[in-house]
């Protein structure tokens, strides 16, 4: 009957030994999970705010294109009514 018990004892306590092997290999499972969700949610907030980034300066960007655009037809304008009275010159010229 001793010896029995002896086997039992002597099995639970490997049993014991594995799960407590196991269970230390999971914890630095979970810790090296928990590592790279943490750097996941950082590189996709800093993905967050460089995809802002680009919004506001393609806005920015439509705004300038819009204004060259404006500018241009100002400049063509101004062209065409200074060229259409002969004789005119800028003052600073003569």
């Amino acid at each position: 009957m001793q010896s029995s018990l002896q086997q039992e004892n002597s099995m639970l306590k490997q049993q014991l030994e594995a799960t407590v092997q196991e269970n230390s290999l999971l914890k630095r499972a979970v810790v090296t999970q928990q590592k790279r969700q943490r750097e996941t949610e950082d590189q996709s907030q800093e993905l967050q705010g460089l995809r802002q980034m680009v919004s506001q300066y393609q806005e920015q960007l439509r705004t300038l294109e819009v204004n060259n655009y404006a500018l241009t037809l100002h400049l063509k304008q101004a062209l065409q009514n200074n060229s259409s009275i002969p004789g005119r010159f800028h003052p600073d010229v003569f």
